[in-house]
């Protein structure tokens, strides 16, 4: 820490990074430092040794001379801001249909939308043969392929879908949708969604009920923990 720094303790060093973040979340993900002084209460120097070690942290850039954006939307933008001006992305995965007259990726877009969160896009990620399967629905995603030999493996899921969500993360509020398609893609969703504080769903398919795996309230608590 600078030494013309106050002697801050650890509690209150946290708890300023924290106003800071969630000061620019509520703004959308950008603000400039006038305006972060504003909504955060953090003021002067104090603000500019936070913005640093958020920098230092990867969590901030600095978009032009005295403005600021969140690296990344997701999460901070879920959780904190409130007017929804943020727009979303929907991140799931699809099964073969079987006997399945809907598909699943479309009873969770419903199911979000019933609690205020309607996507703008909507990824999906599956293989060649189960997209055939749903050929006459004509469905209107933007898909990412997995062939046979990835779509059964946890590491080949994550490097193939990495860049795009990362990509996505950038702009929108990310929500994936583990529900369909293999178990190793599962897995590759929920360990992603983990290391990348992205919200999480499941949706039960008989009860056609969501289940957050990683909520809003899970995120919170890792961001009390980390900053």
């Amino acid at each position: 820490m600078n030494e013309s720094m106050p002697n801050y303790t650890t509690a209150t060093t946290i708890r300023n990074s924290q106003k800071v973040l969630e000061s620019l979340a509520r703004s959308g993900g950008v603000a400039n430092f006038s305006e972060i002084e504003e909504t955060s209460g953090v003021k002067g120097s104090v603000l500019v040794h936070h913005l640093n070690r958020l920098q230092a942290l990867n969590v901030v850039e600095k978009e032009t001379k005295g403005t600021y954006r969140l690296k990344y939307k997701t999460p901070l933008c879920f959780i904190f801001h409130p007017a929804r001006s943020v727009p979303f992305a929907y991140f799931g995965l699809l099964g073969k249909k079987e006997e399945r007259e809907t598909p699943e990726t479309a009873v969770a877009i419903d199911l979000l939308k019933q609690q205020g969160l309607k996507p703008s896009l909507k990824y999906v990620v599956t293989s060649p043969e189960a997209l055939n399967s749903w050929k006459n629905l004509r469905l209107q995603y933007q898909w990412i392929l997995c062939y046979e030999d990835e779509i059964i493996d946890v590491d080949s899921v994550k490097t193939k879908i990495s860049p795009q969500l990362l990509s996505l993360l950038t702009n929108y509020v990310v929500i994936m949708d583990c529900t369909s398609a293999t178990k190793p893609a599962t897995i590759a969703y929920y360990e992603l969604a983990q290391k990348l504080w992205i919200p999480l769903i499941y949706v039960y398919e008989e009860t056609k009920q969501l289940k957050w795996l990683i909520s809003k309230e899970d995120i919170q608590e890792k961001l009390t923990k980390k900053f």
